[in-house]
């Protein structure tokens, strides 16, 4: 979405009075109130985020801890949601399910928190969508060509009312201090008779983005939510059902274990690690697939849980 074409759905973070936005030397200012926000490589910056050349990631010399931070800008997430990591495949069948549900309800342009998953960015089309993302969250900036269209918190989305058809929030609310908070800007933000595609960890699922990793909800604190904003669960699907779960725990357990940052010998044994989980993990995940078929599912040993909701129609 080109940069003049989002401002008809922005409004201040904080308030909902009146505002009209034009871009004027590199800021998006309310004609109003005079109020200024930063742009920045085509972001808007509400969130007040001081952001440099975009080399926020300061490298260790060793070889080791240069490679693993340019493997983790290119190629980690890649792996992580293929069947090449134990426990992808829970990934592969979010985005599938996501691309499936997208197909069927959404008929307008969408609003995509965090948009880190590039494909499911291209297949809505980058100028159907709106994305916005809190960096604040994030241990690591992205690159300047990975900047989102606007940098704001979670909890005080500056979207109008009733604005959008469609919205994907997909693991933001774990990071959130206040998830009933997001829950209800959402609410807010969609149009009657929209969609909101939600999706986050489950009952259980390893901590990341540490120390921003507030709160892993289960099933039935989306219920609370869904209906304290009056809206509507239409459909909840689990992509990573019990052994696809501890099949991903044991990969993260095994292989992305933080303590390997200790030195360059420990990183080296963490690669040769990441080796061999790359040929074993196909195996691993049809076995997983496998149990899961044919053990009974009880809905209390997930790692990720998906639902589709609507806001009931005026």
């Amino acid at each position: 979405m080109k940069i003049n074409d989002r401002l008809l759905y922005l409004k201040h973070p904080d308030s909902d009075e009146p505002a009209e936005f034009f871009i004027e030397n590199h800021y998006l200012v309310d004609k109003h109130s005079g109020r200024k926000y930063p742009v920045i490589d085509e972001m808007i910056d509400f969130a007040g985020i001081n952001i440099d050349d975009g080399d926020a990631i300061h490298d260790p010399k060793s070889t080791f801890f240069k490679l693993n931070t340019w493997f983790s800008r290119n190629i980690d997430g890649k792996i992580l949601m293929s069947i090449f990591a134990g426990g992808g495949v829970g990934f592969m069948r979010a985005k599938k399910k996501i691309k499936t549900w997208l197909q069927e309800a959404a008929k307008d342009k969408t609003l995509f928190l965090e948009p880190e998953d590039k494909s499911l960015l291209s297949f809505i089309g980058r100028e159907n969508c709106l994305s916005v993302e809190d960096l604040a969250s994030k241990n690591v900036l992205p690159a300047p060509k990975d900047y989102p269209d606007v940098s704001a918190a979670m909890g005080t989305i500056p979207v109008k009312s009733n604005s959008f058809q469609n919205i994907i929030s997909y693991f933001v609310i774990e990071h959130v201090k206040d998830p009933r908070q997001h829950f209800k800007e959402l609410a807010r933000i969609l149009k009657p008779g929209g969609y909101l595609i939600l999706g986050g960890p489950g009952d259980v699922y390893p901590s990341h983005r540490v120390p921003y990793n507030y709160f892993n909800i289960i099933r039935f604190g989306y219920y609370e939510m869904i209906k304290e904003n009056n809206l509507e669960l239409v459909e909840e699907y689990y992509p990573a059902k019990s052994w696809m779960s501890i099949l991903y725990l044991c990969y993260t357990t095994l292989v992305r274990n933080s303590l390997y940052n200790k030195n360059q010998i420990t990183k080296g044994l963490q690669l040769l690690i990441f080796i061999i989980s790359l040929v074993i993990s196909p195996l691993l995940n049809a076995l997983a697939l496998l149990l899961d078929w044919i053990t009974p599912f009880d809905k209390k040993v997930y790692s990720l849980y998906l639902v589709l909701i609507r806001k009931k129609a005026e």
